[in-house]
């Protein structure tokens, strides 16, 4: 008998020293973890406030009105004004003019602009303001009509996204019943999630088609959402996608303005539209030249005047009443003159495609690389600078510093002969090929990048510059550069593996350009998130030179850096459009002085400004990241075993297959971080979280505090009728707010629980992590301990998993409140999640979801392995083309696995 008990205590003193062992190496484990996510915390954080914080200041001008801005009301039908009593469609007018509105008197081009998410009817004022100014130079004018959506949240609730596409069709007809058929389209501005609602109006709602607009201008709009939080969004943008061609049938010109860098909430890569006529950022339309935020792509002036004389170019006036052009090739010419190639005045300019030459004009001709000025003195005729080509060349570049007379470029074939010179009589005019280009002091400035085989016309022989004596009354400074293009295209490809890079010997002479030129590419062939320029010239005192970043999903320039004497870098430019499109290749055009020479260093960017492109096109990811990280604690408690590790395993080795390594790493810190602080906010937030729900009892039914505070002791020891109550709250107003209040009621009970078992809460998570031994603790202590702390533990996972899936619920109950006034029932709200709140809300107020870790058979170990399985589809999920529209599924996902909880834990086990 006593060789028996020694044996039990022997086998008990070596699986204590086991369990110390394995203790131990757990710690090791985890104390050279936590500095690793540490530091992919703080560096994550560091990305975020480079993403929110470094961009260049705004330099827009801000647009202004002559007179007090007023808003005449336009009423629709009886039945629509009922149905819709949050909206209002109004007519913008200044002055005078808002009496002949008042008397509903319409007499020119209609324009409808459509706020966004949350926006106001009178962002219309700075567009319609400088319309009303510059129709005073026209026959005809344009009459700007807004819509008021009561600061609905459209961009986050499909529901409100609907019943603003159906109302702006009807505010289309009836704006086109206005003119009594003297108008039959619209030109439709959409800002934001309005340029959305836009082509829903035209495509998805009812007896509507996309002949009723003629153009529409999408400023900042989100053509590809971060965040899809119901179905009924997701079935919008699929809807919209599958009839989008309708718009290109119909002769609709669509242009698509991003906002470039500033816009920190709809990206430029979201507001790339891939049926659109002309997709642009306004840091590359000619003479717009900068980036602007989110609200200031409305009133940036430089970016206003461009839209306002594209809409006036494309007016076919000689039509009865004057309208927008019917032919979509005229649209096209007025909208990408003025948006990509805009070549001379302010105004769309038809080129004639020959012209012919003054006859007593003085011809100059031109080497190779020269550069021309008229410092000698002033010409009182037209002269022709004449540059031979094909000559040891496939390439020419011409830069032309105030140069503005609007036919200046030519190519001609050179048969004539004048004394010594060979003259040409007339030329093909190439003025429409040449494009705009920022200078540092301010400067007209032109220039031309010539591909000598594209050139399709017959016996050409030199290429022209035409000055006029206009051109030469002030300084003129034209630049000349012919060249093989494969000796001026240098590639980052194998140029961070040279010796002097890898050990730190960054030198300005990586590239190192020939005296004379004016133009350079280099390919950032494995860049696609940030590059670093420097720029220096060793021989010039005073110099500047030009660097534009191109991509190839943006029509232009993303972005344009100036270098200068006194400002030579180093500056950082972010890929816009490229991250995350492993085939396309961005490419720096670099404009420099042709008497300079220059060194130019080119890196990638730093480890923050990777983390920043990173975070702005990949941060959606992170809560199917997190959902997905929950179901899997989840599942490794309902049954912990020896499968732990390979689970482990296979999750990290998915997460590289799927490339959300970087997402997972911070959504498990972010999980980390939650619980840390939903445990504080038990521990020191339980007494007011308790208070508030006294004192709202106390108002909801007029009881005084301690009777409000005897009920809600009550409640707790009665979970079905809390459940009723919560369960009521859902067909009167909707199921987000059920959703939002059993959460909050989950967590009065953690707080209950941390007010049972204090002692419990402070002590088992120590014990349960081996951080110190308790030495005189009995074996029952510590089993009771052990339970307490593993149902803290459970409880704990469970209110995270319920927490994330109640995210989506806050859109719906903002959409509820903000309409409470006029119905108490959120009517639009999303079936699909009402039914999983409701389910949710339920199991959870009932305290019937359980973790019954002890019980290792067979059922336990097949649900583990369920939703283990369904954690790994919702990481797949992340690598999705689009991933956004698969964020809804978490809370049906979430209310499945809740139900199979709960019946596993309600069902006796055999």
């Amino acid at each position: 008998m006593k060789a028996d008990e020694n044996d039990k205590d022997l086998a008990w003193f070596e699986r204590g020293e086991i369990l110390k062992m394995m203790s131990v190496k757990r710690i090791m484990i985890y104390g050279s973890l936590v500095p690793f996510f540490i530091m992919l915390t703080l560096l994550y954080v560091l990305g975020v406030a480079r993403y929110v914080t470094d961009f260049e200041e705004n330099t827009c001008e801000m647009t202004y009105m002559f007179e007090y801005p007023q808003y005449v009301r336009i009423s629709l039908k009886d039945d629509l004004e009922d149905e819709y009593p949050r909206f209002g469609l109004y007519a913008y007018g200044e002055g005078f003019q808002t009496e002949k509105l008042r008397r509903m008197h319409f007499s020119g081009i209609p324009v409808l602009f459509i706020p966004g998410n949350a926006g106001s009817h009178e962002q219309v004022r700075s567009i319609a303001s400088v319309s009303l100014r510059k129709s005073q130079k026209y026959p005809f004018h344009f009459d700007f009509f807004t819509i008021s959506f009561s600061k609905d949240y459209s961009a986050l609730y499909g529901g409100v996204l609907m019943e603003q596409t159906v109302y702006v069709s009807h505010c289309i007809k009836a704006i086109l019943a206005l003119y009594k058929g003297k108008m039959d389209n619209v030109v439709l501005i959409g800002h934001s999630m309005g340029g959305i609602v836009a082509k829903g109006a035209l495509l998805l709602a009812p007896n509507m088609n996309a002949s009723f607009a003629s153009m529409i201008i999408n400023l900042a709009s989100p053509h590809t959402p971060s965040l899809v939080l119901d179905s009924v969004l997701a079935n919008y943008y699929h809807e919209l996608e599958r009839h989008l061609h309708k718009i290109k049938d119909a002769g609709v010109k669509v242009v698509s303005i991003g906002g470039g860098p500033r816009d920190i909430l709809v990206p430029a890569a979201q507001t790339f539209d891939r049926t659109a006529d002309i997709n642009v950022l306004s840091t590359s339309i000619p003479v717009v030249w900068k980036s602007t935020d989110h609200l200031s792509i409305l009133w940036c002036k430089q970016l206003v005047f461009t839209i306002v004389r594209s809409l006036f170019d494309s007016v076919e006036r000689s039509k009865k009443p004057p309208k927008i052009t019917s032919n979509p090739d005229l649209k096209m010419k007025s909208l990408s003159y003025h948006f990509l190639q805009h070549t001379s005045g302010k105004k769309l300019y038809h080129y004639t495609e020959k012209i012919k030459f003054e006859a007593d004009a003085e011809w100059v001709n031109i080497p190779q690389q020269y550069v021309w000025n008229n410092k000698n003195g002033v010409k009182k005729s037209t002269i022709y600078l004449v540059v031979e080509l094909f000559h040891k060349s496939d390439f020419l570049t011409i830069d032309a510093i105030n140069l503005e007379n609007q036919n200046w470029l030519f190519v001609c074939s050179a048969l004539k002969k004048q004394g010594q010179k060979q003259i040409c009589e007339w030329g093909w005019n190439l003025t429409n090929k040449t494009r705009l280009l920022p200078d540092p002091s301010y400067r007209p400035r032109r220039t031309v990048d010539l591909d000598l085989k594209e050139i399709r016309y017959p016996h050409v022989t030199h290429a022209i510059v035409r000055i006029t004596p206009d051109d030469l009354e002030k300084y003129l400074k034209i630049s000349f550069d012919s060249y093989f293009y494969n000796t001026r295209i240098e590639s980052t490809r194998n140029r961070f593996l040279h010796p002097k890079y890898l050990f730190g010997f960054r030198g300005p002479n990586l590239i190192e350009t020939v005296k004379g030129s004016v133009r350079y590419y280099v390919t950032l062939s494995n860049i696609i998130d940030a590059v670093t320029i420097e720029l220096k010239s060793p021989n010039c005192l005073k110099h500047h030179a030009i660097v534009e970043l191109l991509e190839s999903s943006n029509v232009g320039s993303t972005q344009t850096k100036i270098f200068t004497n006194t400002d030579d870098g180093p500056k950082t430019m972010k890929m816009q459009t490229l991250y995350g499109r492993p085939n396309d290749t961005a490419s720096l055009r670099v404009t420099l002085e042709p008497e300079c020479t220059y060194m130019i260093n080119i890196q990638p960017g730093g480890i923050v400004d990777k983390v920043s492109c990173r975070i702005r096109d990949r941060w959606p990811l992170l809560y199917m990241a997190i959902m997905s990280l929950l179901l899997l604690f989840v599942s490794i408690k309902i049954h912990y075993g020896s499968d732990t590790l390979p689970t482990i395993v296979i999750t990290i080795m998915l997460s590289f297959f799927f490339n959300v390594t970087y997402e997972t790493c911070i959504a498990l810190c972010i999980i980390g971080v939650s619980a840390i602080g939903v445990c504080c906010s038990v521990i020191f937030l339980g007494s007011v979280a308790h208070g508030i729900a006294v004192r709202f009892l106390a108002r909801a039914i007029a009881f005084s505090i301690t009777w409000s505070d005897w009920l809600l002791s009550g409640l707790n020891q009665l979970p079905f009728i809390t459940t009723v109550l919560v369960l009521s709250l859902i067909p009167t107003t909707c199921g987000a707010l059920g959703m939002l209040v059993s959460v909050f009621l989950y967590f009065l009970k953690l707080t209950r629980m941390y007010e049972d078992y204090l002692e419990g809460i402070l002590m088992a998570p120590l014990q349960h992590f081996n951080w110190f031994k308790r030495w005189k603790s009995t074996k029952s202590e510590e089993e009771s301990d052990r339970n307490i702390s593993q149902e803290i533990y459970n409880h704990l996972i469970l209110f995270l998993l319920c927490s994330f899936a109640a995210l989506p619920a806050i859109p719906s109950v903002l959409v509820w409140a903000k309409n409470f006034s006029y119905d108490m029932r959120l009517s639009t709200e999303d079936p699909v999640l009402t039914t999983s709140w409701t389910i949710l809300a339920a199991c959870s107020t009932l305290g019937i979801v359980q973790i019954s870790p002890d019980h290792k058979g067979y059922r336990s170990l097949l649900l583990s392995n369920v939703l283990r399985f369904t954690s790994w589809v919702i990481l797949s999920m992340t690598a999705a083309p689009h991933p956004s529209f698969y964020q809804w599924c978490m809370p049906p996902i979430t209310a499945t696995v809740v139900t199979l909880i709960t019946l596993n834990s309600i069902i006796p086990h055999g």
